[in-house]
């Protein structure tokens, strides 16, 4: 009789797995915060059978060392891309949402989503004021700096004290777009770092 009930419990165990595995594969995609952020961003609730993960090669992978995940979210008349990427910024790494326009090829929005950075000025990062300094960017050049005024389209205005923190952003986004033009649009884009490569100082 022990070994029958043990027999049972394993079974039921291995059938939980499976169905783990199949039955509820599309549950858990995102996680609620990502999701709320992904159709703040879209305007509108993207259905769970909308999101779909896309897969990449390994090189591309290894030119993009900060992108985690790609999805694609169908719509009615275009498909948008949405980006997990993890730029390690001044203290640590700054997960982030970037969300890629299919029909313009521009970036829709972007989220920071988990942040560790100074707290006087990390906190900043996910201010609006600063994240839709990225809205509308082109994918076809990638972004950079800027001081006080942005004098190109390609150009962010960084955050006064938070120069490292604002690049790891920028990094960030940069990365988006570069597998954005690999993976999805088939071109050759030039690989972007994980984190911040160079010392910056304000007045770079």
């Amino acid at each position: 009789m022990y070994n029958r009930v043990i027999r049972y419990i394993a079974l039921l165990i291995i059938v939980s797995g499976f169905w783990g595995l199949t039955g509820c594969s599309q549950q858990g995609l995102l996680t609620d915060k990502e999701k709320m952020y992904l159709d703040e961003i879209l305007g509108f609730a993207a259905a769970e059978e909308q999101i779909e993960p896309i897969d990449f090669p390994t090189e591309t992978a290894r030119k993009f060392p900060a992108v985690n995940k790609i999805f694609k979210v169908a719509g009615k008349e275009k498909d948008n891309y949405m980006f997990l990427v993890s730029p390690v910024g001044y203290r640590a790494p700054i997960n982030m949402m970037v969300v890629i326009d299919a029909d313009k090829n521009s970036v829709m929005g972007i989220k920071v989503l988990q942040q560790d950075e100074t707290p006087e000025w990390g906190i900043w990062l996910g201010e609006e004021w600063f994240t839709n300094r990225f809205k509308g960017k082109s994918v076809d050049r990638y972004l950079k700096r800027a001081l006080l005024e942005a004098e190109e389209s390609n150009e962010i205005i960084q955050i006064t004290s938070a120069t490292i923190s604002t690049q790891a952003v920028i990094n960030g986004v940069n990365s988006a777009m570069g597998i954005y033009r690999e993976a999805v649009l088939g071109e050759k884009a030039d690989p972007v770092p994980l984190k911040v490569e160079e010392y910056i100082t304000e007045s770079q």
